[in-house]
């Protein structure tokens, strides 16, 4: 294994130690740094969660392509500055609430283990990266996971709430995971994608991997966040349910409203859809709607006042701009409203302590009937 190539970046002033392990050297210590939030991020914010991250990258070194990682090798995305940028992003769009610290590295010259025992080599990953008919089928093992990287210990030494995955196509993992202890989740749901944790070993506390691909870049990344947000969303305002007809005037149901559905009658929209998309991923479309989008900036004060906007007025073109947009209209004012947080981003990182402190109203607690907990 070799140590990961950490970079300097100007005006960046807050320092997180992180370690890159080897199981044949000792520990090296680098530091990230990462931007302060502005004055005005700081005057929204209705407070501070500081979230510590373990970064794993899966980026073989390639030793018959003249040693070059896997993601230089195909002039892929740098994972760490997607990691940075990342780190920024929640920051911004949360108002300066999320604050995310890498505090561990480990950067891994191999491939992921699947469920089924399988695991490439550099001759037949670099086989499926010229022919993918040749992809062996099998999702990520999160358990043999946690065993070869010692996972829980240094989840629980270093007050670990996430991993964030980095890897390439083919090596199979979700766009993002989690595990309640004894998956009791508050309100039963017929969705299985709500509630993902596949083979993720109970340590007693939730855990979040989110599964990210230096393939791509920014706004696919942000769109994994993005659907970890319609998943929590759902199963807890959502009472278990994402569903126009079944339950149309909850909150979070109703936050996702578009005009193809609701004419005239928009709201925020979902991951894959804007105000006025007429389909998914359609973040550019430049025919105007009303919408009430902007109400929820002040939920739960709704004034119920239509602006009429498209992608450029609106501030939601492309994909980076939309989630930007997307996850700056989750409702983040402070109080309560109908046994719920008005800050909707309680549940979607501050998940345990959140529904310890307010247990969602009817919740019954019980072990999923219906979710990810296996795969191909």
């Amino acid at each position: 294994m070799r140590f990961v190539t950490l970079f300097s970046i100007l005006v960046f002033v807050i320092s997180l130690a992180v370690t890159c392990e080897s199981a044949t050297t000792k520990p090296k210590t680098k530091t990230i740094q990462a931007k302060t939030q502005t004055q005005t991020q700081t005057q929204k914010s209705i407070g501070r969660k500081d979230i510590n991250v373990l970064v794993l990258c899966y980026d073989p070194i390639l030793k018959t392509q003249g040693n070059l990682k896997l993601h230089e090798y195909m002039h892929w995305s740098d994972p760490y500055k997607l990691t940075l940028k990342l780190v920024e992003d929640l920051r911004e769009a949360s108002y300066g609430y999320v604050n995310y610290h890498v505090v561990d590295i480990i950067e891994y010259d191999g491939y992921p283990t699947k469920r089924n025992g399988f695991t490439y080599n550099e001759k037949t990953f670099l086989e499926v990266l010229k022919d993918p008919s040749k992809a062996v089928r099998g999702t990520t093992g999160f358990a043999h996971m946690f065993k070869q990287f010692d996972l829980e210990k240094k989840i629980k030494e270093k007050n670990i709430s996430e991993i964030w995955l980095w890897g390439s196509p083919w090596f199979d993992w979700d766009e993002l995971h989690w595990k309640i202890p004894g998956d009791k989740i508050p309100y039963q749901t017929d969705n299985p994608w709500f509630y993902r944790p596949y083979d993720i070993p109970d340590i007693g506390r939730t855990i979040w991997i989110m599964g990210f691909s230096y393939e791509r870049g920014e706004g696919e990344a942000l769109e994994d966040f993005c659907h970890r947000i319609e998943s929590v969303m759902s199963l807890t305002v959502g009472k278990g349910v994402w569903d126009h007809k079944k339950n149309g005037n909850n909150p979070w149901v109703k936050f996702t409203r578009i005009d193809r559905d609701f004419p005239g009658e928009s709201e925020v929209g979902s991951c894959h859809c804007a105000p006025n998309s007429v389909g998914d991923y359609d973040w550019d479309n430049m025919k105007e709607v009303w919408t009430y989008a902007d109400d929820w900036l002040t939920y739960p004060n709704l004034p119920r006042k239509k602006k009429l906007l498209n992608a450029e007025t609106g501030g939601w073109k492309g994909i980076v701009g939309h989630h930007m947009w997307f996850m700056k209209h989750i409702p983040h004012s402070p109080g309560v409203t109908d046994g719920f947080y008005n800050n909707w981003w309680e549940y979607i990182v501050n998940y345990d302590e959140a529904i310890k402190k307010l247990p969602p109203p009817g919740a019954t607690f019980q072990k999923a009937k219906v979710a990810m907990y296996a795969g191909d």
